[in-house]
């Protein structure tokens, strides 16, 4: 809970130095959708091995600030699912455990484009916040359950880069590194992080 403060104390100030100059630029609203490719980053107990991607599907709302025709800052809300697939050893048996997270996730990206002609390559970086929405754990037997004492709350650095057709349709395609360590007591994990790779469509209107 003290996180979620900090987080949104920060976000506050940073609301307050950017809205002015905010104020005056072009503004648009767009929505898009598109697909992971998830999977986790981290040291395991030595039964869990051959780890396989999640393949999921991502979708949201954005907002462009944009500041001339090189400059746009990009919040955007996502939905976005995360987790992997690994072979476990449990005794004799062995077979496929699947980690399923979903999150709410909140990025905010400074987006600098190469204005050449009716398409415009662009770059973009920035933070991500994500709230987990649901996490779960299927064993081998194929019994699904929620992880317990799972982070309500993921950090993340996003980085990617795409094209702008004209000036309604993005294409783009970006990774998302997690920096928050996540808790999932049943594969003996020392350090898990998420990782995804995300291409995506958007119309601004």
């Amino acid at each position: 809970m003290n996180k979620i403060w900090k987080t949104l104390a920060i976000g506050a100030v940073v609301a307050m130095l950017v809205l002015p100059r905010m104020a005056a630029a072009d503004v648009k609203f767009g929505i898009k959708g598109g697909v992971n490719v998830a999977n986790v980053n981290g040291n395991f107990a030595d039964n869990v091995t051959n780890w396989k991607s999640r393949v999921g599907f991502c979708a949201g709302i954005f907002l462009e600030f944009n500041f001339g025709r090189i400059l746009t800052i990009q919040p955007e809300v996502l939905y976005t699912m995360k987790g992997a697939e690994a072979t476990l050893a449990e005794g004799v048996l062995t077979g496929t455990g699947k980690l399923r997270f979903d999150y709410l996730e909140i990025p905010i990206l400074l987006k600098v484009r190469i204005p050449t002609g009716d398409v415009h390559p662009f770059v973009f970086a920035g933070p991500a916040i994500g709230f987990n929405l649901k996490a779960a754990f299927q064993d081998i037997t194929g019994s699904s359950s929620d992880v317990a004492g799972m982070n309500k709350v993921d950090y993340s650095a996003v980085f990617g880069g795409g094209l702008q057709l004209g000036r309604s349709i993005h294409i783009d395609a970006r990774y998302t590194l997690g920096l928050q360590k996540l808790e999932v007591p049943d594969l003996g994990t020392i350090d898990l992080k998420n990782g995804v790779l995300s291409a995506t469509i958007g119309l601004a209107f």
